[in-house]
């Protein structure tokens, strides 16, 4: 007997061939068993008739680092959102790596990646002074004993380039960020680059990055891809060069403008992200990634690649496709469910600046391995044990 079915649902992943056809999906132990027409019993049964079900989301620019800097949210919070899993981007240097992974559950260490900060204390001090990026005072030694002994929960490494930071810090972006790669490389790891308002050209940065590397905050209305307020061609060799677009939106590091003249010249995000905090997450205009994905929609890009870049994309880099990310026999039980609501909804971005959407996904449901987390029940049938439980 199986511990839970989702039935009548519309199955949403294209990536392993579900693109919208009714049907139910079957969960045992924790993960997927099946997936199509099913008739047998389970302990639980949820009615999804009417509602997308989705792979769980997956936020991967977020802050859980609760308790160690000043603006992170505990983890948990996300799950209403429908994300099940999530990667830390940079919260914790090699100060202090090693404390946040103890503060990491069992289950949190299965479902969450991090990236650690090339600058020691991380985030931990944000608020209150920026962090030190001058690349002398990188820890390269501690940096790589760190990457070895907690590989593959470490994914990648992260630096700031602002000028701000690095004027402060009495360096360059670019001397912070070339040392950056140069340990990298040891560790064998890609890098997260913060790119708003970085000092030097566009040029330069994307001959320094390499293929896998993420270019962060990608549709910044302030110093990033545009030049003279046009999108610069630059960003199209960054696509060539297989360098990752991120959209980590964030309550600043989006622009309505910035992003229409992108996807204009076909420059799609290859990730879409939250880069949430306590003072930001669910008030606009950062909201959720649900709302994040809607505003993606309102601009014009199809649902599957939305979801794609908040699924199967992030799963690949995380080093975890196949497991999360997806709706397929033998895969982690982490599924959504949204309502596809109708109607003209008004999406703002940190300059003022709006764009109206005709579709807004609503959480309806989410299945954290396997247990049922989340449910909203103000429009969906409720889950009815069968007799005898």
């Amino acid at each position: 007997m199986y511990d839970l079915i989702l039935r009548n649902g519309y199955l949403l992943d294209p990536q392993n061939g579900l693109n919208g056809r009714c049907g139910d999906v079957a969960i045992k132990d924790g993960k997927i068993v099946r997936i199509g027409k099913i008739d047998d019993e389970s302990l639980q049964e949820l009615d999804l008739c009417g509602l997308t079900v989705t792979p769980g989301l997956i936020d991967f620019h977020a802050h859980f680092y609760s308790g160690g800097t000043n603006t992170a949210l505990e983890f948990y919070r996300y799950l209403s959102s429908g994300v099940t899993n999530a990667v830390d981007a940079g919260s914790a240097g090699d100060s202090n790596i090693e404390s946040f992974i103890h503060l990491l559950s069992e289950k949190e260490r299965r479902n969450v990646r991090l990236y650690l900060n090339l600058s020691s204390e991380g985030l931990s001090c944000l608020g209150d002074h920026d962090k030190n990026i001058n690349p002398q005072f990188f820890n390269e030694e501690k940096i790589l004993r760190i990457c070895r002994d907690y590989s593959g929960l470490i994914i990648g490494l992260k630096l700031r380039i602002s000028a701000e930071i690095a004027e402060k810090s009495q360096t360059t972006s670019f001397e912070s960020l070339r040392r950056g790669i140069k340990i990298a490389d040891k560790c064998d790891l890609p890098i997260s680059v913060h790119i708003p308002d970085f000092q030097g050209d566009l040029k330069e940065l994307i001959d320094i990055l390499r293929p896998g590397d993420i270019f962060c905050h990608v549709f910044t209305p302030k110093k990033g891809i545009l030049e003279n307020g046009q999108v610069s061609q630059e960003i199209k060799r960054a696509v060539k060069k297989g360098i990752i677009l991120e959209s980590a939106c964030g309550k600043g590091h989006f622009g309505h403008d910035c992003a229409k003249a992108a996807l204009n010249l076909g420059i799609e995000p290859n990730i879409i992200s939250g880069d949430f905090t306590r003072k930001t997450y669910n008030y606009e205009p950062a909201g959720s990634l649900p709302y994040l994905m809607s505003r993606f929609l309102a601009l014009g890009l199809p649902f599957e690649k939305v979801l794609a870049c908040c699924t199967s994309t992030p799963a690949r880099k995380m080093g975890m496709e196949g497991n999360i990310g997806c709706l397929k026999e033998g895969a982690r039980a982490n599924i959504a469910a949204f309502y596809r609501r109708p109607g003209n909804f008004e999406f703002a971005d940190v300059c003022g600046s709006t764009t109206v959407g005709h579709e807004l996904l609503v959480p309806m449901i989410t299945v954290f391995e396997g247990d049922l987390v989340y449910r909203d029940f103000s429009t969906m049938r409720c889950a009815r044990p069968k007799k005898g439980n």
